[in-house]
């Protein structure tokens, strides 16, 4: 594949779908049903149609291409059984107890943490973006393998601590408020 230069440098929640899938400016407007200038001319300032023809075909998160937050694509699944069977064709299974499983998210996480040692008032770290990528990557895989080596659902297990956290956290208490629960007060 071919370098586009066309493309901006800044921050675009569309370019940043582009290079996810791999695909050339050329290749995105053919799935689009466009010309490839008409593509590169509404990336800069996407019309209503483009974000809602882009969130169709690829099924991108509208609120994602739109103010660039939130999570990219509207579902998202980990893939449980791919990394199961990395596991199992290498028979890494046998290591993998809860107590080892642990201890390796805790390193994993603190390798995350690593990335913004030093950074100063460069609370996002931006030059170590990989790197986060890459660490985060491996949180996950090993929490996947802790949750096998246990035997929990992981779907179940978050559903059960989001409606745990709402309790907790009820919104018109925790609304924009950084306050851990213990400290919300009758008024709050």
């Amino acid at each position: 594949m071919k370098k586009d230069t066309r493309m901006p440098t800044n921050y675009n929640p569309i370019l940043t779908l582009q290079k996810h899938l791999g695909l050339s400016s050329a290749e995105i407007a053919e799935k689009l049903g466009i010309t490839e200038e008409e593509y590169l001319l509404s990336v800069l300032d996407p019309p209503s149609s483009l974000i809602k023809t882009l969130s169709s075909v690829f099924g991108v998160n509208k609120q994602y291409l739109v103010d660039g937050v939130g999570p990219m694509f509207s579902t998202c699944t980990l893939p449980v059984s791919d990394i199961l069977a990395f596991r199992d064709e290498r028979n890494w299974k046998q290591f993998h107890t809860p107590k080892d499983l642990s201890i390796s998210l805790s390193l994993e996480a603190a390798e995350l943490l690593e990335c913004f040692q030093w950074s100063g008032s460069d609370v996002e770290a931006k030059s170590k973006h990989a790197r986060m990528e890459e660490e985060l990557a491996d949180i996950l895989i090993y929490s996947v393998l802790f949750a096998d080596a246990i035997g929990v659902d992981i779907p179940t297990i978050i559903h059960n601590k989001l409606k745990k956290n709402g309790e907790k956290y009820a919104v018109d208490k925790a609304y924009g408020n950084a306050k851990k629960y213990t400290e919300f007060s009758e008024t709050d």
